[in-house]
């Protein structure tokens, strides 16, 4: 075989995985306007596992129903019946040999209903429409919310998920309090790095106490946002381990580092290293690395009338080989081919099919 490492089994804690290959998270906004995941959901789902993904990482699901969503139809993982729904895709994907991690997801400043660390006004949808103003978050929405992730954690356990995934990156809410850009508090949650690092890790903490010591918690971070894709929150290796020491200390079992190239330098001034590569080694931790594996187009060049075409992704596979990272996410090219793993595997990436916006129409 050509990528042994890639396709053997992982152990990673209590976490068993048939292999080092993720499914990405990536809105879809296929659920029912009350948040409950529908059959085409697990069916989506249920396929890839079908097909040997290891690690079926969902899309984001808001943690509540009042600010955490940005549309009515993101899936959220809040009340009995939208953990129902949930119920069935674990057990779907279990039956077919995979593993599965809700990605427990607040959109914060980028809500329909925005809270956040300041007041501010984002930049416009892509399709050019406006967003709201958000509205500064005080202590009754700081209580509010950890009691929503908390909530949202102990029902990933009760249902049966391997591991759960707090979505830190992109601009959404536990982000922007990181970002000296949309964090420009003067409290105990703004300021210095250790004022900005506070709710995030609060965050983790209610989470650990919910599912306990021995449930793995994944935590997703980047550099870039969806509003700004060229802002740098880490500007130095330094910079980053501060960070991700932070979230070894507040008890995270798994890093996955958000890039629009997995490939990509991490630091400008610091050699060819992947960001991902560099967290990996600066926190000991197992880290999944993502980002345009076997696809060209730029994620702020995917919009519609626009194709690009399939890309070699030996490069990116180099880096579990070699055991550079644990483990690499797929998003786009794991839309357009359910069936990835096998195909890689035995050697036919040529024949896997392109990307396109209009794969987005439909859960296939």
């Amino acid at each position: 075989m050509k990528y042994p490492r890639t396709f053997s089994p992982l152990q990673i804690g209590s976490l068993h995985l048939r292999n080092r290959i993720a499914m990405a998270p990536m809105t879809r906004r296929k659920a029912a306007e009350d948040g409950i995941p529908t059959h085409e959901i697990t069916a989506y789902y249920r396929r890839r596992a079908a097909n040997e993904v290891g690690l079926i990482i969902s899309e984001g699901t808001a943690i509540d129903n009042t600010h955490a969503f940005d549309t009515k139809t993101v899936p959220r993982f809040v009340t009995n019946d939208q953990i129902a729904g949930w119920r069935h895709v674990v057990e779907a994907v279990h039956k077919e040999g995979g593993a599965f991690a809700p990605q427990l997801w607040h959109c914060g400043r980028l809500a329909e209903n925005p809270i956040g660390p300041m007041e501010d006004t984002p930049p416009a949808k892509a399709d050019g429409t406006p967003r709201p103003t958000v509205r500064p978050m005080e202590a009754a929405d700081f209580d509010q919310v950890l009691a929503a992730y908390k909530h949202s954690a102990k029902k990933a356990k009760e249902i049966g998920c391997d591991a759960l995934e707090i979505h830190g990156a992109h601009g959404y809410l536990l982000d922007s309090f990181l970002s000296e850009t949309t964090n420009q508090r003067n409290d105990l949650y703004g300021g210095s790095v250790e004022n900005r690092m506070r709710f995030p890790l609060q965050v983790v903490d209610v989470v650990r106490e919910a599912v306990g010591p021995d449930f793995p918690i994944i935590y997703r971070f980047s550099q870039w946002k969806v509003d700004d894709y060229r802002e740098i929150k880490f500007k130095t290796p330094s910079d980053l381990e501060t960070w991700v020491r932070a979230l070894v200390k507040h008890g995270v079992d798994i890093l996955h580092v958000s890039t629009r190239n997995v490939l990509d330098p991490g630091f400008a001034d610091h050699g060819e290293k992947p960001l991902a590569v560099w967290a990996q080694e600066l926190s000991g931790l197992p880290t999944i690395g993502v980002g345009s594996i076997a696809v060209t187009l730029p994620m702020d060049q995917t919009r519609s009338g626009v194709e690009g075409a399939i890309s070699d992704p030996s490069p990116a596979l180099a880096l579990l080989e070699d055991g550079s990272l644990e483990m690499l996410a797929v998003g786009r090219s794991l839309i357009a081919n359910p069936d990835w793993v096998p195909q890689v595997r035995e050697g036919h990436w040529k024949d896997l099919a392109p990307y396109s916006h209009e794969l987005l129409e439909e859960l296939v």
